[in-house]
């Protein structure tokens, strides 16, 4: 099949420019010979455009075809939900827009972006960060036809999605106030840029310190990171802090899988949450809820997020040329997890409370 990127090569174009053209953008500043020779390419070709790849019959002419590259491994995205659920929004968007997903890159598996496969896409939804050469690789390929879901490292020049993290973060915070915690600790993973590039702050530690320093809550000895955000990540992450004989008297810790593992180890050592420490995660999975204690997380719409990179990509389809940048709104979901504390209680360090 055709693509919009065999059109940019052979006229010696942006895709951008080809979109644009073929759409009818009368707002583009384009010389009269590009725009025929673009034209004749095209017809030449036999590329249909996207918004004219209609029905015929109940079988599509034409199908769009879109890739999905995921930052994660695919072990990785089993072990945790966040980006599977993003994932399966995609997927259901793209069935109900009648787009085929040609090619799923699993990049945490190996193997680098395959150009081959590439050629055959109009465009690409990528979740997670790519590293500078991928972005740079994309960019070459698709033009504006990308669209980032959670690039944390996003300059504003892609169409990107993601979800306000100092206002989730905020929400976390200020609630542990009103429940009269004043010592908070944070617990959560390193990211990178790429697999295997530079460190990246993750926003949920950057507003979590921001916040406490603002406060004057802040303690660098209550911030334990680990590698990941998995459940033996949390797990192994409590561990170490258990190991150093004090604990705050709540946590936000940056996934519910995380969450679980660091209750697991908790529970271990006979340290009760909500009792001893209170927690709070970031996510709301469905195992959220059935956990014991259920968690008291940050939902995150992620299945909404992903339906949504899939609009704003048909959207580039149709010529749009300014990139957007969309955040999501995130809700506080309140369970067994956190308690308030009792001032009058004598708090024992985790130390004292592991001899028990």
């Amino acid at each position: 099949m055709v693509t919009i990127t065999d059109v940019a090569e052979a006229a010696n174009v942006s895709i951008a420019t080809v979109s644009r053209v073929l759409n009818n953008d009368k707002k583009m500043s384009v010389s009269i010979q590009t725009r025929q020779r673009i034209l004749e390419i095209s017809k030449k070709l036999g590329y249909v455009p996207v918004k004219q790849r209609n029905f015929d019959k109940g079988e599509p002419v034409h199908k769009t075809h879109i890739g999905i590259i995921m930052y994660c491994s695919q072990q990785y995205e089993w072990d945790d939900v966040y980006f599977m659920s993003i994932r399966k929004g995609i997927e259901k968007e793209c069935n109900r827009k009648g787009l085929t997903i040609k090619k799923i890159f699993h990049l945490g598996n190996g193997p680098s972006l395959d150009n081959s496969v590439l050629r055959e896409l109009d465009g690409v939804i990528f979740v997670g960060g790519p590293s500078e050469l991928e972005e740079a690789l994309l960019y070459r390929r698709f033009d504006s036809n990308i669209v980032y879901v959670n690039h944390l490292a996003n300059n504003g020049q892609y169409d990107h999605i993601s979800i306000h993290f100092k206002k989730a973060t905020q929400k976390v915070l200020y609630y542990l106030f009103s429940l009269g915690h004043k010592q908070i600790g944070y617990i959560g993973g390193i990211e990178h840029r790429g697999q295997t590039g530079p460190e990246i702050e993750n926003p949920r530690k950057v507003a979590f310190q921001e916040i406490m320093m603002k406060e004057g809550l802040y303690y660098d000895e209550f911030v334990q990171l680990s590698n990941g955000f998995l459940m033996h990540d949390g797990y192994q992450s409590m561990k170490k802090i258990l190991q150093k004989g004090t604990l705050p008297t709540a946590y936000f810790v940056a996934s519910d899988a995380m969450a679980i593992g660091v209750i697991r180890a908790l529970h271990e050592v006979n340290i009760n949450v909500p009792g001893d420490v209170s927690i709070v995660s970031f996510n709301d999975i469905d195992m959220a809820e059935y956990t014991q204690p259920s968690l008291t997380t940050i939902k995150v719409h992620t299945e909404e997020m992903g339906k949504y990179a899939v609009k704003m990509l048909l959207d580039r389809f149709e010529g749009r040329d300014i990139p957007i940048n969309v955040l999501f709104p995130t809700n506080l979901i309140i369970r067994e997890s956190t308690k308030a504390l009792n001032v009058s209680k004598n708090r024992n360090s985790a130390s004292e409370i592991t001899k028990v």
